[in-house]
């Protein structure tokens, strides 16, 4: 394969880590204002305990929707340190094929000023192979 298309194909990965990068980062948020709302609620909820005196069926009520509340919370942490791992896994792979590509460019380039330079030593060889008249 040339240099050409493997410098293709390096782009076209590079482009398709960006995008996985860029995925994996708008997971994360969309998990992290998930989470900001469910604290939202627990503390609503905690402040409405606290400034009322609830009886019977409310105060059951309450509760088992701040046990829901607390298991979603821990759950939607577990989410988020998961998705903090993939984004820096999508980070590291984005930053592997940058690399790649800036490789395969300085490699073209290389191969092209030595291509330029046979080509001169050829002109050169053929003018001090004519005969002198």
């Amino acid at each position: 394969m040339t240099t050409r298309l493997r410098l293709l194909r390096a782009q076209r990965l590079l482009k398709v880590q960006e995008q996985m990068r860029g995925l994996a980062e708008r997971d994360l948020a969309a998990n992290r204002a998930q989470t900001a709302r469910v604290e939202a609620d627990r503390a609503a909820m905690l402040a409405t305990l606290a400034g009322e005196t609830m009886h019977g069926l409310f105060l059951d009520a309450a509760a088992r929707r701040l046990r829901a509340l607390a298991t979603e919370a821990t759950e939607l942490g577990a989410t988020s340190t998961r998705l903090s791992e993939i984004l820096k896994a999508r980070g590291l792979a984005e930053k592997r094929a940058e690399r790649q590509a800036e490789s395969l460019l300085k490699l073209r380039d290389h191969e092209r000023e030595q291509h330029a330079l046979l080509e001169q030593l050829d002109l050169m060889t053929a003018r001090g192979a004519r005969p002198l008249d």
